[in-house]
Parts: structure tokens; sequence; C-alpha cells
């Protein structure tokens, strides 16, 4: 009996040694994303995190968008086999998968993230364009007088910081001249009215506009338009029979905030809804909310347009708050 109860002892013995022995010969637990949200939405912050790390060892993250540069994610230490991510998809980033990859020392591993697009891209076309030709007052001069309607066509997306190049192109398709304009913003689903001018030395038998348009950043649409009333074209001199101005009145509609200053441009058109030219001018002074002010737009290319075909006129106003 004492024979037999050892070898029965021995034998547990071995069974309950035999577990630890093998996972001592195992491979390392590979890793894994313990956290992934469903999805991601563009221009909020979003946070991931691993499992089964090596403790202290150092983990990184990469991010690669389908559409978008790829982002710098701080690396992090593993603290009890895990570690996090936190960073901020850019708001422009468009729907779709973006590829994630821990790796830690030797150990990777890979997952994706749907993302979902904020905003539409902030995408501009020129709805129409056009100008007009007037002999300089002095010398062999002529000024040009040119306005241009711009269309953002992104429902959500202000385009900010934009140049528009305006080209002037002769009947042979040669460049006679180029004009460089800055528009601040122009908000989403809204048109800005570019007007201006520019004077050649010589005369200027100009064919057509070439515009050039390009977008520096886009953000989310955000504020709402002054408000423009009581806009009107006035001449130079009733016998001069070109433009002197446009006036009107802007408004603060904001209920809180004071209007600091107002950026004007303006389009003139005929009575086909052609464009003839138009030009620029700046309102300051500080504009309480619910206020009102008189505008005179007198600078760029007013005087370069007929008074007789002028008809009516497009007043595009960029605030700044105070």
């Amino acid at each position: 009996m004492r024979v037999a109860s050892s070898a029965a002892i021995a034998s547990a013995s071995l069974l309950v040694l035999a577990p630890s022995s093998f996972e001592a010969g195992s491979r390392p637990a590979a890793l894994v994303f313990s956290k992934v949200p469903g999805r991601a939405v563009a221009g909020q912050a979003v946070t991931v995190s691993i499992s089964r790390a090596v403790p202290g060892s150092r983990c990184s993250l990469k991010v690669k968008y389908a559409k978008a540069p790829t982002p710098l994610v701080q690396p992090a230490i593993a603290g009890g086999g895990k570690a996090s991510w936190s960073w901020t998809i850019p708001v422009s980033t468009q729907a779709n998968w973006a590829q994630l990859t821990a790796t830690c020392g030797s150990k990777s591993v890979s997952k994706r993230l749907l993302v979902v697009g904020a905003l539409s891209p902030a995408k501009l076309s020129v709805v129409k364009d056009g100008f007009s030709i007037r002999k300089a007052a002095y010398g062999n001069g002529t000024d040009v007088s040119y306005g241009v309607i711009i269309k953002n066509t992104s429902p959500n997306a202000d385009a900010q910081s934009v140049n528009v190049i305006v080209n002037f192109v002769l009947a042979n398709d040669h460049l006679l001249g180029s004009k460089s304009d800055s528009i601040a913003s122009i908000p989403a689903g809204s048109s800005y009215n570019l007007g201006g001018s520019m004077s050649f030395p010589g005369g200027a038998p100009i064919a057509r506009l070439e515009i050039v348009m390009q977008v520096g950043t886009t953000a989310p649409h955000a504020g709402h338009p002054l408000g423009i009333a009581n806009v009107v074209i006035e001449p130079n001199l009733p016998e001069d029979g070109w433009v002197s101005d446009v006036a009107g009145e802007v408004i603060n509609n904001d209920p809180n905030k004071v209007l600091q200053s107002v950026s004007f441009s303006a389009v003139i058109l005929d009575g086909a809804g052609n464009v003839l030219g138009g030009g620029t001018g700046l309102n300051y002074g500080a504009l309480p909310p619910g206020t009102r002010v008189v505008f005179k737009l007198t600078t760029g290319g007013f005087r370069d347009v007929s008074m007789t075909q002028a008809s009516s006129v497009l007043v595009s106003a960029t605030p700044t708050w105070q």
C-alpha cells in the first residue's frame, strides 16, 4: 500500500507541474488592440490602446489616412503591458478607412479605423467674370476694371486665405498682365464678389480674363454674413458718364460682438447680368450689436465702368470683430 500511495502522489505532482513547464516554453503573447472606437469623426480627438506588451517597453503608433498627411503620434511606454495614444484627426480628412499599426519592441499589430468625414472640402468655381477698359486721363496708358464672382460649393467648409490671380489675356492667347488678390474667407455655400483694377502703360486690347484660384486652408463654417442694405451706384459727375463709387449701409447683426472693421469688395453688373468691373473699400470704427453705418467704396476700378451701362451691384463684406 505504501508503494502504491507514493506512486500516486508522484503522478499527481507531475500533473500539477506540467502546465507551468509548458507555459514557460510557449511563445510570448501577441499584441492586441484593447480599445479602438467603432468610428472616428474628422476634427475630433480619438484614443486607442493596446495590451500584452512587455512591461516598460517603448511603443509607437503609426496612423495612415487614405487621403491626408500622416500625423505624428508621440511614443508611449507600456505600463503593466498596456499603452495608449490620443490625437486629433484633421478636420479636412475625408471619409475612409485609416490604418493603425502599433509596435512594441519586436511585436506589432495592425487594425483599421473608420474615419467619418466632417467637412466637404472647400471647392471654388468662377460663376462669371468681366471687365471694362478706359483710356487713362493722362498719357497713353489704359485702365482696366475687372470683376469676378467666385462660389464656394462646399456646404459646411469655409475657404480661408484664398489667393486669386487674374490674368489679362490677349486675342493671341498671350498674357498682357497679371494681378494677384487675397481673400481672407469665402464662407461655405456663398459667393464672393471680387472687384479690382489694373493699369497698363499703353493700350490694352484684352480679349478675356483667366482666373487661377488656390485655397490656403479649410475650416468648419463659422459666423454669419453682415447685413448689407440700401446699396447704390453713384456717378462721378452727371456729365462725366462714369461710376464714382458704391455706397450703402452695413448692419452689425451679431447679438453680442462689436464690429471693429469691414473689408468690402464689389462687382458691378449691366442690365443683362454681365460683369462690367468692380472695386473695393474699407470701413473702420466700432459698431455695437444691432446698429448700422454708411459705407462708401471708392478704391479700384469703379471709375472705369460706364455709368450708363451700370445697372446693379453685388457687395461682399468681410468683418473683423472686437
